[in-house]
C-alpha cells in the first residue's frame, strides 16, 4: 500500500527507531504507516515500553500511551497493541483497519517457511541484505521440506538479489540460475544475465545467451533494459545501480562506470556497517 503521509499530529523532537530496519518515525501518522505496511517485520520486542514512553513524551498522546501500558500488563497479543495504535487517530479508517486485521490473520495461517520468506522479503526491501540472506539460507538449507518448487525458486531468486547487492557475484549467478530452473520465471533468468554482464564482458554475455538457445535479440533486450534503469541513484537499490554501471561498462563509458562503482562501493560500506550493528 502506498499513500502520501499527511501529518496533523505533533512532530517528535527525537524519532522512534525500529532497530531491525533502522527506520525512524517522527509522527503518529508515520508510526501508523510503518505498522500498517510492515506487519511481518514487527515483533513484540518492537512494540515495547520504550515505544509507549516515546508516544507519551514525544507525541504527547498520553491516553494512547496509558492504554498500551495497560495492555502490556494484561500480556495482550501483539495485534491488540497494533490495532490500538492504528485506531487512535484518523489516518486509517475502520475498513482499512479491518483489512489489516484480516491480513494479519492470513499471515498467521501461513506455513513456517512462508512466514520466513515474507520476513526476509521485508528485510530485502529495506536493503537489510545480510538479515534477509540469513533467513533465505535457512529455508534453502531445509529445501527438502518444501514441496512447492515455485516458492522455493522465488526464495532462490531473492537470495540472488541479496547476493548481487552484496557483490557476491558468483553466488548470485548460482542462485538466479537455480531459481529459474525451479520457477521458470524469466526475471530470474534475466537476473542471472545481469550478473554475468557485470562479472564479464560483452562476448561472454553473448556466449552465455547462445548456450541457452536464446535469440540475438535477447542480448539487445538485456542491454536495453539495463540502459533504461533510471539515473536517480539515491532511489535505487545497489543491484539497480549495478545494472546501470554494467551499461556504462559495455558501452566503454569508463568514466561514468567508475563514478557509479565508487557510489556503489561507498553504499556497500555504509550498509555493511549498519547491518553489522
Amino acid at each position: 500500500m502506498s499513500r502520501i503521509i499527511v501529518c496533523s499530529s505533533k512532530k517528535a523532537d527525537n524519532p522512534y527507531t525500529f532497530l531491525n530496519t533502522k527506520v525512524e518515525v517522527y509522527t503518529y501518522e508515520e508510526l501508523c504507516f510503518y505498522i500498517y505496511n510492515n506487519t511481518v517485520l514487527i515483533s513484540k520486542s518492537s512494540i515495547s515500553e520504550s515505544l509507549f514512553t516515546w508516544i507519551a513524551e514525544e507525541l504527547h498522546m498520553d491516553a494512547l500511551s496509558e492504554r498500551l501500558f495497560n495492555l502490556a500488563n494484561k500480556s495482550s497479543h501483539i495485534l491488540d497493541f497494533l490495532v490500538e495504535i492504528l485506531s487512535s487517530g484518523d489516518y486509517y479508517g475502520q475498513d482499512e483497519i479491518k483489512a489489516y486485521i484480516e491480513e494479519w490473520q492470513i499471515f498467521r495461517r501461513l506455513t513456517g517457511y512462508e512466514k520466513m520468506k515474507k520476513k526476509a522479503d521485508g528485510y530485502l526491501a529495506y536493503r537489510r541484505y545480510i538479515r534477509a540472506a540469513t533467513i533465505y539460507d535457512t529455508i534453502i538449507d531445509n529445501r527438502e521440506e518444501v514441496e512447492d518448487t515455485v516458492f522455493l525458486g522465488n526464495v532462490y531468486h531473492n537470495r540472488g538479489v541479496a547476493s548481487a547487492n552484496n557483490f557476491e557475484l558468483e553466488d548470485a549467478k548460482k542462485y538466479f540460475m537455480m531459481a529459474y530452473e525451479l520457477n521458470g520465471n524469466p526475471d530470474s533468468l534475466k537476473g542471472y544475465f545481469y550478473v554475468v554482464a557485470r562479472a564479464d564482458d560483452t562476448s561472454v554475455l553473448r556466449e552465455e545467451i547462445r548456450q541457452m538457445d536464446l535469440d540475438e535479440s535477447y542480448f539487445e533486450d538485456i542491454m536495453n533494459e539495463i540502459a533504461d534503469v533510471k539515473d536517480d541513484v539515491s532511489e535505487m537499490t545497489i543491484y539497480s545501480m549495478l545494472e546501470r554501471a554494467v551499461y556504462n561498462k559495455m558501452h566503454k563509458d569508463i568514466n561514468e562506470y567508475d563514478k557509479r562503482m565508487d557510489i556503489i562501493l561507498d553504499e556497500l560500506k555504509n550498509e555493511f556497517r549498519e547491518q553489522a550493528i
